[in-house]
């Protein structure tokens, strides 16, 4: 009796002890699968932070690498149709600068500060700001901030805040000048003026005002400019 008491026990604790063996393996096996999933995700991580550090906006009068001059032929908002609707419907426009400006309680102390809540949409080649509106050309106050319309879109017009603009080509997107003031608003005034003459010597809206985005490498964007492969970084 006493020796199949102690068989018994024995085999008892021979089941205990591979069942014991059994979960420790797995456990085991999930603690590595996990350890090797996190090194992938943490590799893919810094990878797409390497990648995008490594990645900056072109400089301006740079000129613009051959690849990115191909990409940009293939968007379609530079084809020829496109360049036959803007002369039939061009209209002359003579900026008017604007003096009344309200008081803001919103303040950029530097571009940057506003660039940040650009959304990748409105950054027109990854290099200037273009925020798209509704809106008739002129002066406005919009989410108590101040800004000119002009062909539907916004340029920040605080006599105040710190600024300046580049007229752009549209064409072949190089600066043809940049213009700055003590503050935003007379920098655009004055890239406005030459603007509309130049667009008008030649009967099109060839020629555009924009903020040029200010890019922080230390700030972590919502976007990843490696999503556009149009844009002229490099």
């Amino acid at each position: 009796m006493k020796n199949i008491t102690k068989t018994l026990i024995f085999i008892s604790l021979l089941v205990l002890f591979s069942i014991s063996s059994v979960f420790l393996v797995k456990a085991e096996n999930v603690s590595q699968k996990y350890k090797i999933e996190e090194k992938k995700s943490y590799s893919e991580k810094e990878q797409k932070s390497k990648n995008k550090q490594n990645r900056y906006p072109i400089k301006r009068g740079e000129k613009i690498p051959d690849n990115l001059l191909k990409a940009r032929k293939e968007l379609k908002h530079l084809n020829v149709e496109s360049t036959k609707l803007k002369k039939k419907h061009f209209i002359r426009h003579k900026h008017k600068p604007y003096k009344k400006i309200g008081v803001h309680k919103s303040h950029y102390r530097r571009p940057k500060y506003y660039h940040y809540l650009i959304p990748a949409r409105y950054i027109y080649r990854g290099l200037w700001i273009r925020v798209y509106i509704n809106f008739d050309n002129g002066y406005c106050f919009y989410n108590g901030y101040p800004y000119f319309v002009y062909n539907n879109y916004l340029h920040r017009y605080s006599d105040i805040d710190p600024g300046s603009y580049d007229l752009v080509d549209s064409y072949t997107d190089e600066v043809y000048a940049t213009f700055y003031g003590r503050s935003i608003k007379i920098s655009y005034d004055r890239c406005a003026e030459l603007r509309d003459m130049l667009n008008y010597e030649i009967g099109e809206y060839r020629y555009f005002c924009a903020e040029r985005l200010d890019y922080d490498p230390d700030y972590s964007y919502d976007w990843d400019s490696n999503d556009y492969p149009y844009w002229l970084w490099r």
